[in-house]
């Protein structure tokens, strides 16, 4: 028997999905998201030569994605409590299927900026009813279980897409990697048919109830101070994968396989940091104490890279050594930020997460748009960047803290108008 088990029983009409099937799901579905904002990265510069336009402009794709993915978190959220995962699925998964073709069609920027602000709306669903297929169909251990491998995949796409992004581009040119996304998005295809529904009662969409609630949920001290420090420690590595291939490729004269092993170190510094957190012991730091450390140490981290910019100057070492730094720490701090935000209105998980997830883009997104205007020909810009970023991490698990310790007045949401 395995492991783990659907809590649904099983009917003849409507058999249940297999287990190891709806994992497989899962961790395909969850992926797909960070699988399209890092598989072209390397790309990039290669992408402003053909389009015969500057670094800025360029970088505006991955920021109009990310803008669009955050937006299309809170529509897909509340559509799929009222008309199912499967049909929402489908509609986010046509969209970005869409998108896919249009950017490989695109004649200009502007179209292909389009194309991919089309791809991160549709491809919003996947990651968001993922966490939802997971609560219908587990119970138990088994929720835990199928909760850690989406984190593991989740994890893992961000690490190996700019290695195979690097590989595309070098053997077949840049839009190689846009062919790769929507052969992905057909394999998704194929695993949606499959797929049986698991929404078990669909919910009535009641939109001031949904105001409401939401009102309550951003008012919350907690859930602010969580997302600004989690959009904060996870634009870290978006904002490398955006400035460090026109550094390492334009300046550095490096190929774009080469960037795309420094991202797979950094990768998995950050993935090495979510995994240490199931290391625990009487005498290792508490999880509060580990935000505190990781704060301090990440900002110290981008404190010893605008030293070595102002001393040294840009080389790889001196590029990439901090930011690996930096990348365990916010890696280590991540999961407990999530599971503190996620957890202060526990009788409506889905919007709070709905909400998080928009947020936490948005500061991804706003953090990138600002990056784009630094310098790629010095690494002073960037390195007072991350200080700034580090600085305002610091500030912000400061408040979550003092928060967390000050006991809370009951509330709970509002079940109807």
């Amino acid at each position: 028997m395995s492991p783990i088990a659907p809590i649904a029983p099983p009917s003849p009409q409507h058999p249940p999905n297999h287990p190891r099937f709806l994992l497989f799901l899962i961790c395909a579905f969850a992926s797909a998201g960070q699988l399209a904002i890092d598989l072209y990265v390397p790309a990039l510069p290669e992408m402003a030569i053909d389009y015969a336009t500057s670094a800025q402009a360029i970088q505006s794709s991955v920021t109009g994605y990310l803008i669009a993915y955050a937006f299309g978190q809170l529509v897909f959220g509340p559509l799929a409590d009222a008309y199912g995962r499967k049909r929402i699925l489908a509609l986010g998964l046509g969209l970005f299927s869409l998108g896919c073709v249009l950017s490989l069609a695109a004649p200009n920027l502007e179209t292909f900026v389009a194309a991919r602000v089309l791809q991160g709306f549709g491809i919003a669903a996947t990651n968001l009813l993922a966490k939802a297929i997971i609560t219908d169909s587990f119970a138990g251990q088994a929720l835990v279980h199928a909760y850690t491998y989406m984190a593991i995949a989740w994890g893992l796409a961000p690490i190996i897409a700019p290695v195979i992004g690097a590989h595309l581009q070098e053997a077949f040119g840049w839009r190689s990697c846009l062919v790769f996304l929507l052969v992905y998005s057909l394999g998704m295809w194929a695993v949606l048919w499959r797929y049986r529904e698991t929404l078990a009662q669909p919910v009535r969409l009641h939109p001031a109830t949904l105001a409401r609630n939401a009102r309550m949920v951003l008012a919350s001290p907690v859930f602010q101070s969580c997302f600004l420090a989690q959009g904060l420690c996870y634009s870290i590595l978006l904002v490398f994968n955006i400035v460090g291939p026109f550094m390492v490729q334009n300046t550095l004269h490096q190929p774009p396989t080469f960037f795309g092993y420094l991202a797979l170190a950094i990768g998995m510094m950050y993935f090495l940091g979510g995994i240490s957190n199931r290391i625990t012991h009487r005498r290792l730091p508490t999880a509060e104490q580990r935000l505190r450390l990781g704060a301090r140490v990440m900002t110290g981290a981008a404190f010893v890279m605008l030293l070595l910019a102002l001393s040294v100057g840009l080389t790889v070492w001196t590029l990439c050594a901090p930011v690996l730094v930096m990348a365990f720490c916010a890696g280590a701090m991540y999961p407990t930020l999530m599971a503190k935000g996620n957890s202060i209105f526990p009788h409506i998980a889905g919007l709070t997460s709905a909400i998080l997830g928009f947020a936490l883009l948005l500061v991804s997104a706003a953090m990138m748009g600002l990056a784009g205007f630094v310098s790629i020909h010095s690494l002073t810009p960037l390195a007072g960047f991350f200080c700034v970023v580090g600085l305002t991490v610091i500030v912000m698990v400061g408040k979550l803290l003092h928060h967390l310790q000050v006991p809370a007045p009951l509330a709970r949401p509002v079940a109807r108008p």
